[in-house]
Parts: structure tokens; sequence; C-alpha cells
């Protein structure tokens, strides 16, 4: 194999779309590198968003943004890290924290993360 060829990650996830999302990043960027991660939550009401950002800033995470969507009725929930090295077990640990604080709150639902390059 070349200098520069590319290998997809063998370490999963646990969720197909993680593994997906995560084989995109490692195949244009070092997967090493720390970046910034972003996770998407909506929730039904001002309080139910509310709720969400105290646990999640009580686990670490920064808000870059919390207030209506933009369409509906429905409040939006955007929690970061900035600097990290994204790892399947980082992810895995990130899914279930974020759709299991969706699940507990009335109207909420965990709609997935992203990554900078």
């Amino acid at each position: 194999m070349g200098l520069f060829s590319w290998r997809a990650p063998t370490a999963s996830t646990g969720d197909p779309e993680d593994d997906e999302l995560y084989a995109l990043i490692a195949r244009k960027s070092d997967i090493r590198s720390p970046r910034n991660w972003v996770h998407y939550l909506y929730f039904a009401d001002e309080s139910g968003a509310r709720a969400a950002c105290a646990a999640a800033v009580d686990h670490g995470w920064v808000l870059q943004r919390v207030g209506a969507a933009a369409a509906g009725e429905e409040w939006i929930v955007i929690a970061e890290r900035r600097n990290t090295v994204v790892t399947p077990e980082a992810i895995r640990d990130a899914r279930a924290f974020f759709a299991g604080l969706a699940a507990s709150i009335r109207g909420g639902e965990y709609d997935g993360w992203e990554a900078s390059l």
C-alpha cells in the first residue's frame, strides 16, 4: 500500500450512519486531528430545551445555540465540543448521551452530529 493510500477506519461506532460519517471525515482529513464536534437536538417547547441545556453543560458540552427552530414551533439545542479528537468510542458515548437525553424529555428528538474537517 502506498504512502498516500486511504483505508477506512476499522473501528465501529455501533451505528451504521455514524460509521459512514466517521469514514467520510477520515477520507477528507486526518481523523486523529482535533476538530469541532456539533450535535443537534429538537424539543417541543422551551422548557424541554432548557432542561436539555442544563444536562448537556453538566456533561461537558458547550452550548452553541438554544432557541426557536427555523420552522415550526420546536426549539433547537446545538451543543458542541471544540478542539476534540472524535473517536468511535466518543461517538458511541455521545450518541447514547444525546439520544437518551432527548428520549427523557417530552417531545425530544436527537438529530445527529457533524464535525469540522
